[in-house]
């Protein structure tokens, strides 16, 4: 079997394990990167995700640092269009960035064993979809996987769903194309009841929910898979949108057969949606899928246990922390059965963002493992306090944070519990969006 060394091993390449790979290795260190799907980028490219959710308070940009750069690139390309983002030039930029820090990546691999001494991780093994084995010795290792894959594989203490152990429903985007979205827009102009109050005719990027109307005609003739909202948002090209509108409820996303199960309920609906679109809802007259996300929207599953959980009041509170690295403003946001029933004071509600929260460094560092970062949809969080900073730039810096923490701590010869938060920071380079 072939064994390697590494000073990190990051298991994961979604949008925060690309960060904390890219930032580990920017660091000075031998960086690997391994992933179980044949891309980088997990929920943000595979996964169909759009748009980047608020990152910025007025003129001022949140989180900087490496995802600004990769928002530049995007824009470079023609693949950003405000906060939504193509996934295809995501991709591209993605491995190039990977690339040029130095990353050493392998794909179609996930970890089938992690071996431990005491309160230390000393080495895990692979295995690749190919059914080669590798065993790999490091340092330290993060876990970005989402779900908490390789932190639940080395006996860390886990966190999962809501105080009734129930997940978020889980989501499979898909995007359209072939949309008028000057009908869209006149369609908003002249019948705003029938939308969320937050919704523009005019916005620099179309983002659409609502046609209640519709949607209340569609049931009564017989659509039986439609959400209470139909939702899209205007995707870079011409006359694409990406659907954010299907839901699983009741499924525990860790289970493979629970998991696959919502993969089926969502192919239902996104069949009806499609053909509900196009017969009901104004400028999708000649609409049609484009392509479907080859990965389920995982909102929550398992979180691991960190030297500080992140929490729901923290958000409320806004509150900033001594060793904060992370900044973010987005607030509560859990779909589950009984939220996703919209009623009339939901549809007039504006989200207001005066302010931002603090994730701090604990809640990215394992309590029960010195050397195992934690980063991503799986930080340290509770139920409430997750589904506020589990949005992608929120955990892009998570990301950046975990990677810099972890070359600061090889090359100060310190435990990552003794990092200092201040040289580490993601929104130093914040700046105006």
């Amino acid at each position: 079997m072939m064994k390697l060394k590494k000073d990190v091993v990051i298991i994961g390449a979604g949008i925060s394990g690309v960060h904390a790979a890219i930032a580990a290795a920017r660091g000075g260190l031998d960086t690997l990167l391994v992933e179980r799907d044949g891309s980088v980028g997990g929920i943000s490219t595979l996964g169909l995700c759009n748009p980047f959710m608020r990152y910025w308070l007025g003129t001022e940009r949140l989180v900087g640092g490496v995802f600004g750069e990769i928002l530049s690139e995007l824009k470079r390309r023609g693949g950003l269009l405000a906060n939504s983002f193509d996934s295809e030039t995501m991709k591209i930029v993605y491995f190039e960035k990977l690339r040029a820090a130095g990353v050493d990546l392998v794909l179609h691999s996930i970890p089938v064993e992690v071996y431990t001494e005491g309160s230390s991780i000393r080495s895990a093994r692979f295995i690749s979809s190919q059914g080669i084995p590798f065993e790999v010795e490091a340092d330290y290792f993060i876990d970005a996987s989402g779900d908490a894959t390789f932190s639940f594989m080395a006996g860390a203490e886990i966190f999962e769903g809501d105080a009734g152990g129930t997940n978020q429903a889980m989501t499979l985007m898909f995007t359209v194309s072939g949309i008028d979205f000057a009908k869209v827009s006149e369609d908003i102009k002249l019948n705003k009841e029938n939308f969320f109050a937050w919704v523009s005719p005019r916005p620099e990027v179309m983002s659409v929910a609502g046609y209640f109307q519709e949607i209340k005609a569609a049931r009564e003739n017989g659509y039986d898979k439609l959400q209470d909202y139909y939702f899209f948002i205007e995707l870079p090209g011409e006359g694409r949108a990406s659907v954010n509108t299907t839901h699983s409820f009741g499924r525990r996303a860790a289970d493979p057969f629970e998991l696959s199960g919502a993969v089926v309920d969502c192919m239902a609906q996104i069949d009806q949606l499609m053909s509900f679109a196009v017969e009901y809802v104004r400028g999708f007259e000649n609409a049609r899928i484009e392509k479907i996300a080859s990965i389920m929207g995982v909102r929550e599953s398992r979180r691991v246990k960190g030297m500080y959980v992140f929490s729901g009041e923290d958000v409320k509170s806004h509150r900033k922390f001594n060793d904060g690295v992370v900044r973010a403003t987005y607030g509560i946001d859990i779909h589950s059965e009984s939220s996703q029933k919209i009623t009339q004071e939901d549809r007039m509600q504006v989200p207001v963002y005066e302010d931002y929260y603090e994730i701090p460094l604990r809640s990215l560092i394992s309590a029960d493992f010195e050397n195992l970062g934690i980063t991503g949809r799986c930080f340290s969080s509770d139920f409430s306090g997750h589904s506020a900073a589990r949005i992608m730039p929120t955990v892009a810096a998570m990301g950046q944070a975990t990677g810099s923490a972890v070359s600061s701590a090889i090359s100060n010869g310190i435990p990552l519990s003794r990092v200092e938060a201040r040289d580490i920071r993601t929104f130093i380079e914040s700046g105006t969006i």
